[in-house]
């Protein structure tokens, strides 16, 4: 099989590819960068189209429009994936520098003094830097999820990467030919591998696309819209797992209840738009006092719930008068408008190893509504 069928199937591999990328941006129109993946499936079908055409136009358009179509392909691929992760000046300075200096040995080895053998070298060193840098960026995107996501894809660069640079061995030891549409059978070899790993990397990238849907939409179910805290839903099945962790080691586990004072009033008298602000603004508070390894929940309308594990009441009682002086001290804005507010804390600790976290919650609202009954903002136990 000569390498010019070989480009013929990458170009129908190709045409697959761009309306998969075509469709998946039509079916997430909402996920950032979608829209640049499709451009980069464009401007890969571009440049396989010119190379299967090569003979049929003239140089200019076909060795050098289309070598440089895949060096902007790749160019194109890291803004998706910048827009989707956010950006890098470093990395996008230097992927759009690669596609500008592209331009140069295209020109001179591609019509002015034709050589394929420098063209070749040329191009896959380019190539091979742009797709290492792909590959770098996503393997070090901070958020751990995120990265996962993206591995199968960074893989999938990197295999591009090694690819090139084997053509450049390749080339720099075997020669190539004058006309590339006669290449032996190891630039056939190198097409073949370039054809599966880019078909991998449509599909790495569709897969991380719906992981990340697949992540949102498991942290919407578990998390309260407003505050961003654990809903009653999440925090009950994290709590009952903290309950066996420390039934196991032997140790204590103290719950909060929190209860905002007067908040019907503040609704009432302010709106329900300044009460959210307010829950907002109260569910931050409670993060920056809490402690790293508490669970902070929002069951619903003003109450709170942070969960202490490895933790005596005790030292739950010296947590919970910290955060209460927190939201005494607190000052609530929105629209111009400032107000304080209190809050009732009911606090407890598990002490019978059959009991479970309805029990635990059931203790903490005994003692919020002490609290709410002696006129609010204390800690009682």
């Amino acid at each position: 099989m000569g390498i010019h069928l070989l480009q013929i199937e990458h170009l129908v591999l190709f045409v697959l590819y761009t309306l998969l990328a075509v469709l998946h941006s039509r079916m997430q129109k909402k996920r950032k960068g979608v829209d640049w993946f499709s451009l980069y499936n464009v401007s890969l079908l571009l440049a396989a189209s010119a190379v299967v055409l090569r003979g049929s136009m003239p140089n200019a358009v076909s060795i050098v429009g289309g070598d440089l179509f895949f060096a902007i392909s790749y160019f194109l691929l890291f803004l998706a994936l910048q827009e989707l992760f956010g950006r890098s000046a470093y990395f996008f300075y230097v992927e759009a520098s690669l596609v500008l200096i592209s331009i140069f040995p295209l020109l001179e080895f591609g019509v002015i003094h034709p050589d394929t053998k420098i063209r070749l070298i040329a191009l896959s060193l380019i190539l091979g830097l742009q797709q290492v840098l792909i590959a770098l960026y996503l393997f070090w995107i901070k958020d751990r999820s995120f990265r996962i996501a993206a591995s199968p894809l960074a893989m999938m660069a990197t295999g591009l990467f090694v690819t090139n640079a084997v053509r450049v061995a390749g080339v720099l030891y075997l020669g190539a030919p004058s006309d590339y549409l006669r290449a032996g059978g190891f630039l056939e070899g190198i097409l073949i591998s370039n054809s599966c790993l880019q078909c991998g990397a449509v599909v790495a990238y569709v897969w991380m696309t719906a992981t990340l849907l697949r992540n949102e939409l498991e942290v919407q179910a578990l998390t309260d819209p407003l505050t961003g805290l654990l809903n009653r839903r999440a925090m009950e099945s994290k709590a009952e797992w903290e309950l066996a962790k420390c039934r196991e080691s032997g140790g204590s586990v103290s719950v909060i209840t929190i209860d905002l004072d007067g908040f019907k009033q503040i609704n009432d008298s302010l709106g329900h738009i300044y009460g959210d602000a307010a829950l907002v603004q109260v569910a931050d508070c409670l993060r920056i006092g809490a402690r790293k390894g508490d669970l902070l929940g929002r069951p619903g309308g003003d109450e709170f719930v942070v969960l202490l594990p490895h933790t005596a009441i005790e030292e739950g009682n010296e947590i919970a008068e910290r955060l209460r002086v927190s939201l005494e001290t607190l000052e609530v804005m929105h629209g111009g408008t400032a107000s304080r507010l209190t809050a009732s804390f009911g606090l407890a600790q598990l002490e019978d190893e059959a009991a479970g976290w309805d029990e635990l919650m059931a203790k903490c609202d005994q003692a919020l509504y002490a609290v709410k009954k002696s006129g609010g903002n204390r800690v009682m136990s």
